[in-house]
């Protein structure tokens, strides 16, 4: 259910007011529960545009059809009931012992970046290190925060004299990975593996251009990874929950190693 916040969220963030489009997204921000009853036709009434503009959007936001965005407003209520869902951080916990709430949540981070520190395979991340500075085109791939953590490592690659891509729009990972060729590297950040489902289309084009593929993930038995040239774990699976921490350190490491390999007394 997240994953519909975020992409609301950025496309609200980044489009213009007077875009038809704007005003379907800001509905669907404020009537978030009612979207997993409502009709097509009745919601394209309430915005004042055709149910085929409506199905257009739900595309643009990285969705088949609006049926599959309303599969994930179904969870609306699920989560409102859940609350530990959203930082993972038990609510009565939180309520009745902020103190040792946060204790036990920064005790998981620690431990997260602990296990990572041992896992790291320096091997692999200097192979993706290597592919970056000699590929072509270096396009990221990924969602949410996985997004965010890869425009954190693409404007450190920037400053560093390499330039990347990492597109926020769904739709623009789609059309840039249709363009990938065997001189490009496509970089798949998936914490949890939800790149399996919600990136199935991209996949495919990454796929079928040859091009270098890694991935930084947190589970071991991802199934794309078969595909993959190389392979960065982030640790043991069970720290999923604060995966974002280990995912965070690592680019802080990758642009400190990319800094200390190529550029560095060059």
């Amino acid at each position: 259910m997240k994953g519909l916040y975020y992409r609301l969220i950025i496309y609200l963030d980044t489009a213009d007011e007077s875009d038809t489009n704007y005003n379907i997204a800001w509905y669907m921000v404020h009537n978030l529960e009612k979207l997993s009853t409502i009709g097509i036709s009745d919601l394209a009434k309430e915005c004042y545009v055709s149910p085929a503009t409506i199905s257009r959007f739900c595309r643009t936001l990285g969705y088949d059809n609006f049926a599959h965005l309303k599969q994930d407003c179904s969870y609306i209520r699920q989560l409102k009931q859940r609350s530990q869902e959203i930082t993972k951080i038990a609510v009565d916990s939180m309520k009745r012992t902020p103190v040792k709430a946060s204790g036990d949540y920064i005790e998981q981070i620690i431990l997260s970046l602990q296990d990572m520190q041992k896992e790291l395979d320096w091997k692999a991340i200097d192979n993706v290190l290597r592919y970056i500075k000699e590929g072509k085109k270096v396009v990221f791939f990924g969602s949410q925060f996985s997004h965010s953590a890869a425009l954190h490592l693409q404007a450190d690659l920037l400053m560093l004299g390499k330039f990347t891509i990492a597109y926020i729009d769904y739709e623009k990972q789609i059309e840039s990975a249709k363009h990938l060729d065997s001189d490009s590297v496509a970089i798949i950040i998936t914490v949890n593996g939800n790149f399996v489902k919600t990136g199935s289309k991209a996949f495919h084009y990454i796929k079928k251009s040859k091009c270098k593929v890694a991935i930084i993930t947190q589970q071991s038995d991802l199934e794309i990874a078969e595909f993959a040239d190389e392979v960065i774990q982030l640790g043991n699976p069970q720290y999923g929950h604060v995966g974002k921490h280990t995912l965070l350190t690592l680019m802080e490491l990758m642009s400190s190693r990319y800094h200390a390999l190529f550029v560095h007394n060059k």
